[in-house]
């Protein structure tokens, strides 16, 4: 009985295991934040970005990585970036956006954003950062607030649902309680 009980347990952890680096891997964090619009994801490869965009029919993308200062959260680097961009141009009908953020936003770089946003001819939108889970998930949530009519708690709940167990976008988190006191366009 212990014998199937260990053998069942490590077969559910090593499912658990490959649909994780299934997620992160292969599909790069890929969630989809309204269907044919709007995907959020982690950075893909440039060598495999002109597949990727092709696959999700995506038009625009918006890389929310800077490279200047390497930290835990953004350890991306300026080449990362700039390779990024490269394949992108490459690409034809595909436009590219780069608006480096920090883990909160500066409003400008919120208001360059939703300029892109505003314009139906950029749709669908990849909106990604390095791992898919922190600036993309926020900027995402901005998105579902601004154009999806979301509360801001609605959004914030949200962004918790996929892939995040930790505590990234709880109430007293630095990124929930700036979606909690988001101001949508017109309630400033």
């Amino acid at each position: 009985m212990v014998k199937v009980i260990l053998i069942s347990l490590f077969v559910v952890a090593a499912l658990v295991l490959a649909f994780v680096f299934y997620q992160k891997k292969m599909r790069y964090n890929l969630v989809t934040i309204s269907e044919n619009k709007v995907y959020n994801s982690g950075a893909v490869p440039p060598e495999k970005l002109a597949s990727f965009v092709s696959d999700h029919k995506i038009k625009t993308v918006i890389d929310l990585r800077d490279g200047l200062v390497q930290t835990k959260l953004n350890p991306e680097t300026k080449k990362q970036v700039n390779d990024e961009e490269f394949a992108a141009d490459k690409i034809a009908g595909l436009h590219y956006f780069n608006l480096p953020t920090d883990q909160i936003p500066e409003d400008s770089t919120v208001q360059k954003f939703l300029k892109i946003m505003d314009d139906p001819k950029n749709y669908p939108v990849l909106i990604h950062c390095h791992h898919g889970v922190g600036r993309s998930r926020l900027f995402s949530s901005i998105y579902r607030i601004e154009y999806e009519h979301f509360t801001n708690e609605k959004a914030r709940a949200n962004a918790r649902e996929f892939w995040e167990f930790g505590t990234n976008f709880s109430k007293d988190s630095q990124k929930g309680i700036y979606l909690t006191n988001y101001k949508k366009r017109g309630q400033k």
